[in-house]
């Protein structure tokens, strides 16, 4: 079963979604859990999962029974915590990607659930970039790979140079399941074992090529700085890709079933991104403008221009317990107002859901007072 967590507003079920991809029906099968035995509201997360909010305890079974019979997830919550990978959301449609990371993902996926024994820590998680124009170096990872002209190049958590190279996806996926193995041997996250017993032995364990020497730096990232919402190109002549973002990175069920028709209309391949919104991939361009038309109708925001864009926010008060204010009345205030960047609250000092690269960013953190500053 999924691992629920209780919180100022009733249980949360976290949703894992390996590469952020699902289907119309997917989409519709969480709204009905939300709708049914939720408070109605969905979060996209920094790990482009969802979360179903406000469970009462009584419902916490079943509506983890019904997300696992729609495949959602996995039967036991240990295993299920295994199909923790972010992927680069436009993969397979993006024009400026090295690769298709999608079948990499499922080979990843399929061999941490099949062959992994023991717990993986809280949090573990895989990231796989595509080298395609939404880089994910923010994004956190245990082990993160990197599409390069000579395969992969290898991350782990708490290093910034590259460790190794992983030339074919196969060895993609037995890399993550090694560094997965050295995470469950050592309860605890990649950059914690890489303190306990070093770095050495870490990239033994994973058994890696050489780096190779044009495996370059760290990759700037799109969350923190800038957004990427709007119509792309794609790969193909005569389609395009749509991000579009719910504000605050919250859905209500009626409206989450609205994208899926939508996306079911218009052909295209749904993904959850950690930017907290959704990309409607492969879309026929004459049908875009339409398309954009109905997500704007339904309060969407798919232009970075928008002042809504550039406001980010834990739950607040309206969702956690030790939160000392309402973070979406305050978003709201900011966002009728003329932007002059991106502005991130925090309704306590623990500061949850900061984006993961500060630069430029105005970050409020909430006071006892509920002043923040």
């Amino acid at each position: 079963m999924l691992d629920p967590m209780q919180t100022g507003d009733g249980w949360l079920l976290r949703v894992r979604l390996p590469g952020g991809s699902l289907s119309a029906d997917d989409l519709c099968a969480v709204a009905t859990v939300a709708r049914q035995l939720g408070s109605g509201f969905v979060d996209l997360t920094s790990r482009a999962n969802v979360q179903v909010r406000g469970v009462a305890g009584d419902d916490v079974d079943r509506a983890s029974r019904l997300l696992v019979a729609a495949g959602l997830a996995q039967p036991t919550a240990s295993v299920d915590s295994r199909r923790a990978v972010v992927a680069s959301p436009l993969t397979g449609h993006d024009p400026k990607a090295r690769v298709d990371a999608t079948p990499v993902v499922a080979a990843v996926v399929a061999r941490l659930v099949a062959d992994l024994d023991g717990a993986v820590p809280s949090k573990f998680g895989v990231v796989v970039d595509d080298g395609g124009s939404w880089s994910l170096a923010v994004v956190d990872g245990d082990i993160s790979f990197e599409a390069v002209s000579t395969g992969w190049i290898v991350r782990v958590r708490g290093v910034a140079a590259p460790v190794g190279l992983a030339i074919t996806p196969a060895d993609v996926a037995h890399t993550a399941l090694a560094g997965a193995r050295l995470c469950v041997a050592g309860a605890a996250r990649l950059d914690r074992v890489v303190g306990e017993i070093g770095i050495d032995r870490v990239v033994a364990g994973l058994g890696l090529a050489p780096v190779p020497s044009d495996a370059g730096g760290v990759r700037s990232g799109v969350v923190g700085r800038s957004r990427m919402l709007g119509l792309s190109g794609h790969r193909d002549m005569g389609r395009c890709n749509l991000v579009a973002a719910p504000f605050l990175g919250r859905l209500n069920a009626d409206v989450l079933i609205e994208i899926a028709d939508a996306a079911e209309r218009a052909r295209a391949a749904i993904r959850i991104t950690p930017d907290h919104s959704v990309a409607l991939c492969g879309i026929d361009i004459d049908a875009a403008p339409a398309l954009v038309a109905s997500l704007v109708d339904l309060g969407l925001v798919v232009d970075t221009d928008d002042p809504r864009a550039n406001v980010s926010a834990c739950v607040g008060s309206r969702g956690c317990a030790s939160a000392h204010a309402d973070t979406w009345a305050v978003a709201q205030v900011l966002s009728a107002q003329p932007s002059s960047g991106r502005t991130h609250l925090s309704a306590c000092a623990k500061c949850c859901g900061a984006p993961p690269d500060s630069a430029g960013v105005v970050h409020l953190v909430a006071a006892t007072t509920g002043e923040f500053r």
